[in-house]
């Protein structure tokens, strides 16, 4: 479903994850240094950072990178210092993102901008950052971390959702592109996990049928993604079905359906991190 042309190979590779000290980065950085890659988590959180560095280091080799990823000239010097220690980045994956619920008009225009940063700004910059190393190479893989808000528009989380929707055309462009522009080893992929349990979706509520996902429901799943080649992962797999049903039905029924399933709804409650910076 949705594959690239050929599987990815992880032992040996060097990996970097943005939001990688805590829920899901941590995770990934993990389930890549048990399959042999070397692995360099970048976040904001130098505590939590090094704290994940600590606790993942007996499992191969790992470093760590304080970097606010929404400021470009953080992360081109970030991309500098990674360079030198790591050398190539075979495996880019940006994990970081931040989210609040309220109102749209309840949305401090401070917020608005931050979101826009870390969510999607960011993307730019860690892939301007790393693109030209893979094209040098002639090869890699970027991994963008989108959500099913970037599917399908949630109340409450409009701020969020614009931004994961416009990771998902950003992903499938530059999928394009480099095979247009005669890169065909270069590979992009976007997951689209539902809502994960973690401190940055406290209190979100689970769609009816479905169940709020633990960090590891996800990237398990992201890592056979990749092995297996796919441009788009979807956890669960009813994800995949979104853009289907979005063609299908009239939009007041899909705006029904949304209603009544708790899809509208269940960002409402959410209190997620209060602070300016709150990664996956």
């Amino acid at each position: 479903m949705m594959k690239c042309c050929r599987s990815v190979e992880l032992s040996g590779k060097n990996v970097l994850i943005t939001g990688g000290a805590l829920g899901m980065g941590k995770s990934l950085a993990g389930l890549f240094l048990k399959e042999g890659a070397r692995v360099a988590i970048v976040d904001i959180r130098e505590a939590d950072l090094e704290k994940a560095r600590a606790e993942l280091g007996a499992l191969g080799t790992i470093q760590s990178f304080v970097c606010d990823v929404s400021n470009r000239q953080q992360v081109y010097a970030m991309a500098d210092k990674v360079k030198r220690d790591l050398g190539t980045i075979d495996i880019l994956v940006n994990n970081a993102g931040i989210v609040r619920s309220d109102a749209f008009l309840d949305k401090p225009d401070e917020a608005l901008e931050k979101i826009v940063g870390v969510n999607l700004l960011a993307l730019y910059w860690t892939i301007k950052a790393f693109l030209p190393g893979m094209m040098a190479k002639g090869e890699g893989l970027v991994v963008n971390v989108a959500s099913a808000g970037g599917l399908l528009g949630v109340p409450f989380i409009s701020d969020y959702c614009a931004t994961k929707f416009a990771v998902v055309g950003l992903t499938e462009s530059l999928r394009q592109e480099m095979r247009l522009t005669g890169h065909k080893n270069i590979k992009f992929s976007y997951v689209c996990p539902n809502t994960v349990n973690t401190g940055m979706f406290a209190g979100a509520k689970a769609v009816k049928g479905t169940k709020m996902l633990t960090p590891e429901d996800v990237t398990t799943q992201v890592i056979e993604g990749i092995k297996k080649g796919k441009s788009m992962i979807g956890v669960p797999g009813s994800v995949y079905a979104l853009p289907i049903i979005k063609a299908i039905l009239p939009i007041p029924v899909m705006d029904l359906m949304c209603r009544v399933l708790g899809i509208a709804q269940s960002s409402q409650t959410m209190t997620g991190r209060r602070d300016s910076i709150a990664f996956k």
